[in-house]
């Protein structure tokens, strides 16, 4: 956006004052689409609810003739109350609360629904679980659904770690800083497994109508579709070539403008009928596909390593030689250090394309590596963390980043009953419960099963779909260390097969 584009023009809010159940005020602000009473579309947010981010979806909500209400959490802006945590129960609570409350009043009509992307997501689906009295529907894009996995320890590796000191150290409430960076630095990034601190939406809880919105190159995008797979309730999945920030285009403000009108004023076809539920864009292109759910691919093996390719093991990220560019500009992930393009390659391996393919779903990874020192005598590498890119080379030798994932090799247990398998036999999608960490032998095979983002994209002849690993130490010791790829590394493709 320029610095001469005007932001968009707003009617002027209604400051509301919401009271808690524990003596806690939500503030907020309503915009009124008229000056009757009409359904209210809610936003919950810790990033100011006067910031001019919020504009776009304001403005659009209120062209559907819905009231937009946007309202700080507690312990931020004009909002009271001590400062529990990310999302903390007595937070998804004061959702709760300020929705009924919402529902009472004379300017509402026909129930609330519920808006937002990131944080605003995944705070919808914590409130939507509990079933708030007069919730029609929900509207979570480039949402999370799972803190650990997808927020703050993808992989069981530290991630979007710069966020907790941007965002608290924003809050006017001086409380809220130290006790909040205290909780986010010393609490939950310094949990090294799935414990307390960290929750899953509980999606079967859910009934209200879901509309979930990803971004093929959003860090979050796992959120999504894991979101739309689990959901009970009616529900709706659509990925557009989107990354992660601010943003309504114009896919996206079609969807949610179709969405509130139908489930809160009766118009239009219903989004979540089963046969074309789901839409997806392929990525590096305007093409968008419509189906009945996410298809099952049919996978595809190939196996990169041929003969072992021994690498040194980084001490740091930095240490790694550059990867190739990304259309998505860097300061996505910069901003929070998200982890996202951020990091090289230290080898590669390339898989020439001889016909046209379209892939559609999630890559699996099989690594089966050895990891020792460089020096006898020093300390044994105990623990490394593996990152996985996917890459498009194309005709000219030009590579562009498709598709990401990671795993510390010491949160390698695998719950096979939760991940999907092949009909081969592969793990295609890992889910690791990261309940535990178990130090990796040295000198002795092992094998990391790495989760790594969905992708929907045509390859063509004369291309080759490159995976590029990286190993960097995860123990307490720098000493030099190797890793050695053995040749049972398997990679599962999801191709989506000739429609029938």
């Amino acid at each position: 956006m320029s610095g001469s584009t005007a932001p968009p023009v707003l009617p002027s809010p209604e400051p509301l004052t919401v009271p808690m159940g524990d003596g806690a005020v939500l503030s907020a602000l309503r915009y009124p689409a008229g000056t009757g009473p009409a359904p209210v579309v809610v936003l919950i947010t810790p990033y100011r609810k006067e910031s001019m981010q919020h504009f776009p979806l304001l403005n659009l909500i209120l062209s559907t003739g819905c009231h937009a209400v946007v309202a700080d959490v507690r312990g931020f802006g004009g909002s009271t109350g001590p400062y529990y945590g990310v999302l903390s129960e007595r937070e998804i609570t004061d959702g709760v609360e300020l929705l009924e409350w919402i529902a009472q009043q004379p300017f509402c009509e026909n129930g609330t629904a519920l808006a937002g992307g990131s944080y605003s997501g995944i705070n919808q689906l914590l409130i939507a679980a509990r079933r708030p009295k007069g919730l029609r529907c929900l509207a979570p894009w480039i949402a999370p659904t799972d803190t650990y996995r997808d927020m703050w320890k993808r992989g069981g590796i530290p991630s979007h770690t710069a966020w907790g000191a941007r965002t608290l150290l924003s809050s006017q409430h001086r409380e809220t800083r130290r006790e909040g960076l205290r909780y986010f630095y010393l609490g939950l990034l310094e949990e090294d497994l799935d414990t307390a601190p960290f929750q899953q939406a509980d999606l079967s809880a859910i009934a209200a109508p879901a509309l979930f919105l990803g971004g093929w190159t959003d860090y979050f995008l796992r959120g999504s579709v894991r979101g739309f797979q689990q959901c009970a309730a009616p529900k709706r999945l659509v990925v557009g070539n989107w990354s992660h920030e601010p943003f309504v285009p114009k896919e996206l403000g079609a969807e949610l403008a179709a969405w509130f009108r139908h489930w809160l004023f009766g118009e239009g076809p219903d989004p979540t009928r089963p046969a074309a539920n789901v839409a997806l864009s392929r990525l590096d292109s305007d093409e968008w596909i419509t189906l009945p759910g996410l298809p099952e691919p049919e996978w595809a093996r190939w196996s990169p390593v041929r003969e072992p390719v021994t690498r040194p093991v980084c001490v740091d990220l930095s240490c790694a030689p550059p990867a190739g560019p990304t259309d998505v500009s860097l300061m996505v992930d910069l901003s929070t250090d998200s982890g996202m393009r951020l990091w090289g390659e230290s080898v590669t391996f390339d898989l020439p394309i001889t016909e046209p393919t379209r892939l559609l779903g999630q890559v699996g990874l099989t690594l089966v590596s050895i990891v020792d020192n460089l020096v006898s005598g020093v300390d044994n590498c105990v623990d490394f963390d593996l990152h996985a890119r996917v890459s498009v080379v194309d005709v000219d030798g030009a590579a562009r980043q498709i598709t990401e994932g990671r795993l510390r090799a010491a949160h390698r247990a695998l719950d096979l009953d939760r991940s999907t398998v092949t009909p081969a036999g592969d793990v295609a999608i890992p889910w690791h419960p990261h309940t535990a960490a178990d130090p990796v032998p040295p000198g002795e095979p092992v094998t990391l099963h790495v989760e790594i983002y969905p992708v929907h994209l045509l390859l063509r002849p004369g291309e080759s779909l490159r995976l590029g690993l990286t190993a960097v130490r995860a123990d307490e010791s720098a000493e030099p260390a190797r890793i050695t790829l053995l040749p049972d590394t398997l990679v599962v493709l999801p191709v989506l097969g000739a429609p029938r």
